[in-house]
């Protein structure tokens, strides 16, 4: 099972993911991975069994998994009742300026 907020984290960082593969374990089998890349460590996002007889074919069926990522959060935001929906109305300068603002009160609520 993956999470929609799985889905969306591989979706939206398609720089910072890495799509990989573990083994062969004692029967031959490979575990396909997903994880963020450096920059965040290689942070583990989503990980399969030891199902794959090769490493390409682990490392095929994690691409599909984030080829699918991506058609799920564009399809996700196209519906009209999904409070997700609304991030497509956040503009570069309106989220600098949201960010300002966040800024300016976490400076104003510091204790001196």
């Amino acid at each position: 099972m993956v999470t929609r907020g799985t889905l969306w984290e591989i979706a939206g960082n398609p720089d910072d993911i890495v799509v990989t593969h573990t083994g062969p374990n004692d029967d031959g089998f490979f575990v396909g991975w997903i994880n963020r890349g450096l920059g965040h460590r290689y942070k583990p996002l989503l990980s399969t069994s030891s199902v794959f007889s090769s490493p390409e074919e682990a490392e095929s069926f994690m691409r599909r998994i984030v080829d699918f990522a991506k058609d799920f959060t564009e399809k996700d935001l196209e519906d009209p009742a999904n409070p997700l929906r609304v991030l497509q109305c956040v503009t570069p300068q309106s989220f600098r300026a949201l960010f300002e603002i966040i800024q300016q009160v976490k400076r104003g609520n510091r204790p001196n």
